[in-house]
C-alpha cells in the first residue's frame, strides 16, 4: 500500500508545496502523522516543554489524487487510525486562553504524557479513558494563499472534529488540479473546546484512507462531513456565533438541495432535532458543526 511518510512535512498548506505521493480515486492509501509539535515525544518518560517544539501540526507531505480538478471534491473516507503507544497534553502560559479568570494563581507549564494500549489511555492508576481517535487537520490546497497548518478555512485545515474519524467521511472542496491533500495533528480523544491548546492526547498515528471524486455542489461553500447516521456541516469563524452561523446556513443548503426541504421548512425542523457545538476555542477562527440525524432527512 502507498504511504506518505514523516520525512517530508510541511507545516503550510500550499499548492507549492512538492507533491510527494500520488494516488488514483477509489485506492487505499496510508499516512504517517508526525506529532503536533514534532518528533520529541519518543518514551512515556519524555514530558513537553515549549523548547522541544519543531513544528506546529505538520503535514505529512503533500498528496497528489489523480483526476482530481477544481470544481470538485474530495470524499474521503478514514479506513482506519492506528495510534502510536505513548501521547501527551499540555498547557503553558502562552497558550491558555483562560488565564484571567480562571486561574488565581499562575499554574506555569502544565503536562501529562500517557500510555496508548489496547484502546485505552492510561491517565492515571485509576483512570482509564477510551481511545476515540481523531483527525485534527485535513485540508486541499487553496488557490491563493498558502495557510499554514494551524489554520481553517473553506480549504478545511486545522479544524479539530472528533467526528473526522473512522468509518466517516470527509467532503473538500477542489481548488487546484489533483486537490493536494494535506493531514496531521492525530488526537487519541479530544474533549469539546480543545482547551488545553495541545490537544486532546496529541500522538503519532498510520491513518488508512480512501479517496473518491465527487462534482462539488455549487452551494457548497465549507466542508462537510457524513456518518453512517448523521450529516455535519461545518464552519470556521470567530467570534464563536458566526462560526456557527456558517454552519447553520450550510446544513440548511444542504438540506434543501440535496433533501428536498424549503428553506422554511428546513430551519423549523433544525429548531427541534438539530445537535451543535463548538470543537475548538483555540485556532484562529474557531470551529463549528451542525449535525442532523439522517432518519429526520425527509421533507
Amino acid at each position: 500500500m502507498k504511504t506518505a511518510t514523516r520525512d517530508i512535512l510541511y507545516n503550510e498548506i500550499s499548492r507549492f508545496n512538492p507533491i510527494t505521493l500520488e494516488v488514483s480515486p477509489e485506492e487505499p492509501f496510508q499516512v504517517q502523522t508526525e506529532l503536533n509539535t514534532g518528533s520529541w515525544l519518543q518514551t512515556i518518560e519524555d514530558l513537553w516543554s515549549p523548547e522541544k517544539k519543531s513544528g506546529s501540526n505538520p503535514s505529512s507531505g503533500c498528496i497528489y489524487i489523480r483526476g482530481a480538478r477544481p470544481g470538485q471534491m474530495l470524499a474521503i473516507t478514514i479506513l482506519d487510525i492506528e495510534l502510536a503507544e505513548v501521547g501527551y497534553t499540555a498547557s503553558s502560559p502562552s497558550e491558555n486562553l483562560y488565564s484571567d479568570w480562571l486561574r488565581k494563581n499562575e499554574w506555569g507549564i502544565i503536562s501529562k504524557t500517557v500510555k496508548i494500549e489496547g484502546g485505552v489511555i492510561y491517565w492515571s492508576d485509576r483512570l482509564k479513558i477510551p481511545v476515540q481517535p481523531m483527525i485534527g487537520v485535513m485540508a486541499t490546497a487553496p488557490a491563493q494563499g498558502a495557510p499554514r497548518t494551524i489554520e481553517n478555512g473553506p480549504y478545511g485545515g486545522n479544524m479539530d472534529i472528533q467526528e473526522v474519524t473512522i468509518g466517516n467521511t470527509l467532503y473538500l472542496p477542489v481548488f487546484v488540479e489533483g486537490g493536494l491533500l494535506h493531514i496531521g495533528d492525530v488526537h487519541a480523544v479530544m474533549g469539546d473546546g480543545e482547551i488545553c491548546g495541545a490537544g486532546g492526547i496529541e500522538t503519532r498515528a498510520t491513518i488508512t484512507l480512501q479517496v473518491s471524486l465527487q462534482e462539488r455542489p455549487p452551494e457548497m461553500l465549507w466542508p462537510r462531513l457524513e456518518t453512517p447516521k448523521e450529516i455535519i456541516s461545518i464552519g470556521c469563524s470567530r467570534p464563536a456565533e458566526d462560526a456557527f452561523r456558517i454552519a447553520l446556513q450550510e446544513m440548511i443548503k444542504w438540506m434543501v438541495v440535496d433533501y428536498g426541504f424549503s428553506e422554511s421548512d428546513a430551519f423549523l425542523l433544525l429548531g427541534q432535532i438539530l445537535h451543535a457545538r463548538c470543537t475548538q476555542f483555540v485556532d484562529p477562527l474557531y470551529t463549528y458543526i451542525c449535525k442532523v440525524p439522517k432518519k429526520y432527512l425527509c421533507p
